[in-house]
């Protein structure tokens, strides 16, 4: 075997596959969530703990929510005591939904005592 076929086969071929799935993996979870999801957290908001509207809050830094971060907020919800209930209807697009849960945001003022 050649030193080329060798490279080829055993080292180049394998890296390239962990690459291709670790491409894979990453690249859907990195879009935004969808209004339904937005909702669910607008909508359940006022009834949630502190400490999870502050992890809302540092989700919500980037002015948007990752579906990875909002997985992490699922997580998270369920161990704060929360379950995350996706409303059946009456769900504005995204925009609307987003803007929804920004505005709750900036309006909290339990939550900007606990940032200070």
């Amino acid at each position: 075997m050649t030193p080329i076929k060798f490279v080829l086969r055993y080292t180049a071929i394998p890296f390239t596959a962990i690459v291709a799935v670790v491409v894979w993996a990453v690249i859907p979870s990195s879009k935004e969530v969808d209004a339904r999801q937005y909702a669910a957290l607008s909508r359940g908001y006022a009834s949630f703990p502190l400490p999870f509207r502050h992890e809302i809050a540092e989700a919500m830094d980037e002015g948007r929510i990752s579906d990875r971060r909002y997985q992490t907020l699922v997580r998270d919800s369920l161990g704060n005591g929360v379950a995350l209930d996706w409303p059946a209807s009456g769900v504005a697009d995204v925009v609307a939904e987003r803007r929804r849960l920004a505005e709750l945001l900036k309006a909290d003022a339990g939550l900007e005592e606990h940032q200070q």
